[in-house]
């Protein structure tokens, strides 16, 4: 499906505009902290945490997992304890440190719920999905664990079906969570996974470069044009001064700005739709202009850039580049570092202008033998008011947007002090955006690592053209589509 209700936009939207009205009103707010994950695109803060840099995120494997099904009504209709001290194994890829995002997330939780204690499973790592079906074989899986590939960890049969709990939670509504979010971690009519964090692709800019060279800051519905008349207009090559890095990154997030019909990776909500052209003329311009024109930083190569720069060093956050293509994600780490004025914008539009949206999940394992518990744990870090105010107020600043439409929740993240105007465009953009297929769509992640990303190369060299592969692509994205759903549907019987 394609992200996003009416009604959820309905809903969303009036939250937005009060919680507007309260930021514009209110002091400031504690800031947070967050530990977040890339999945698809060329990130170019390499200090911020990259899930996709860590692993081959496409595991394929079939790993045995336990599929003999449970009683799921009979563990949601028992009691949690109450007395007795439970504790509970957590599997995460963030920040692990003893005064880190995710203990100060524990800590909070337990303080509220002193029977549960929460255990991190340090022996969960990259690559994930591998490390996830050895546990599982071993019988030693975590009782709640981030998931990069919900699809595979469902097809497998690791997951516990969330559904008989949530429906008797009166705070898991549409009118209280992203119902169509929640919605990616559906499947065949039952609930295996929740999103625990929200963030969006976007272009950070250097004001003081813009400042510098006389040109005005552009507007949040500003064009793919636009952009590259600003790129070019920043680049100084004899001062080793650039427009943009990360351009070549854009690809697959400016497809249903071409085509506004379209969702991420061509997907329509029915099908891929590889031989529309607007993947074509996606790929093309990230390739063309990212790889080939003298104002994008990664025409050149990394020995340049190494000496230019020193090595490994991002231009951008040097102060030498005037646009950054990144995520949200980065937002904490660019508020404690630069050292110059910055702002955000959205994407650029084309034929029209959707935010390209990008969640990470969380979900409750089948072999768990505290369910209740975990299944309370998970409902702290996704859809609980108390639960976000508390990651709000302790992990500072946090950088993933609430998936809550609480106008409290709203208020107090718009009230930290990184929220720049441009944040706030960011967040108004969020009900018409499309969310990044690749965590929760069947079949995608292998299509992507066996498929699709071989071609690469070949675009940026010139050696093939996206037009004459797209027929295969779009056969073969339904294929593996299919066959990811036959697993699914088995193990969901």
């Amino acid at each position: 499906m394609i992200w996003g209700r009416t009604e959820m936009k309905k809903s969303l939207l009036m939250v937005l505009a009060l919680s507007f009205t309260l930021a514009g009103c209110g002091g400031s707010n504690s800031n947070s902290n967050t530990t977040n994950t890339s999945t698809d695109n060329t990130a170019t803060n390499s200090t911020a945490t990259n899930a996709n840099a860590s692993t081959n995120a496409n595991t394929s494997t079939d790993a045995a997992a336990n599929t003999t099904k449970t009683a799921d009504d009979t563990a949601a209709n028992q009691p949690a304890a109450t007395d007795e001290v439970v504790t509970i194994k957590y599997a995460t890829w963030g920040d692990k440190a003893e005064n880190g995002a995710e203990m100060k997330r524990i800590k909070a939780f337990e303080a509220v719920h002193p029977n549960i204690k929460v255990e991190i499973d340090k022996s969960m790592d990259w690559p994930w999905d591998e490390k996830l079906a050895a546990a599982a074989a071993a019988d030693k899986l975590p009782d709640v664990t981030w998931l990069f590939n919900v699809p595979l960890a469902v097809g497998s049969g690791w997951l516990e079906d969330l559904t008989p709990y949530l429906a008797q939670d009166p705070d898991f509504s549409p009118d209280k969570i992203y119902g169509s979010l929640a919605k990616t971690g559906e499947y065949n009519g039952k609930q295996y996974a929740l999103p625990h964090g929200l963030y969006s692709w976007a272009i950070y800019i250097n004001k003081d470069l813009l400042a510098k060279a006389n040109i005005p800051e552009p507007q949040a519905n500003w064009t793919l044009s636009d952009l590259e008349d600003i790129s070019k207009k920043l680049t100084n090559y004899n001062e080793h001064q650039f427009g943009i890095d990360g351009a070549a990154g854009m690809g697959d997030v400016l497809i249903p700005n071409f085509n506004t019909a379209l969702g991420a990776s061509t997907w329509d909500g029915t099908q891929y739709n590889y031989t529309d052209p607007a993947w074509a003329e996606a790929t093309n311009w990230a390739n063309n202009f990212g790889y080939k024109d003298k104002s994008s930083l990664q025409s050149y190569k990394k020995e340049e850039r190494d000496k230019w720069y020193g090595k490994d060093i991002s231009g951008f956050n040097i102060g030498k580049v005037g646009m950054v293509y990144d995520a949200t994600w980065s937002l904490t780490w660019y508020k404690q570092n630069l050292k110059f004025n910055w702002d955000i914008l959205p994407v650029p539009g084309v034929n029209g202008q959707k935010a390209g949206l990008v969640t990470d999940y969380a979900g409750v394992t089948k072999s768990s033998k505290h369910k209740k518990e975990a299944v309370e744990f998970l409902k702290w870090m996704t859809y609980s008011k108390d639960g976000w105010l508390a990651r709000i107020k302790d992990e500072t600043p946090l950088a993933t947007m609430p998936l809550v439409n609480d106008p409290d929740v709203w208020n107090a993240w718009l009230n930290q002090d990184f929220v720049t105007p441009g944040i706030k465009e960011i967040v108004k953009a969020i009900p018409n955006g499309v969310l990044e297929t690749f965590k929760y769509q069947p079949g995608f992640a292998d299509f992507t690592s066996k498929v699709k990303d071989k071609y690469n190369e070949k675009f940026q060299k010139g050696e093939a053209r996206p037009e004459d592969v797209a027929a295969e692509l779009q056969e073969k994205s339904m294929e593996y589509y299919n066959n990811a759903m036959k697993k699914i549907d088995e193990a969901t019987k």
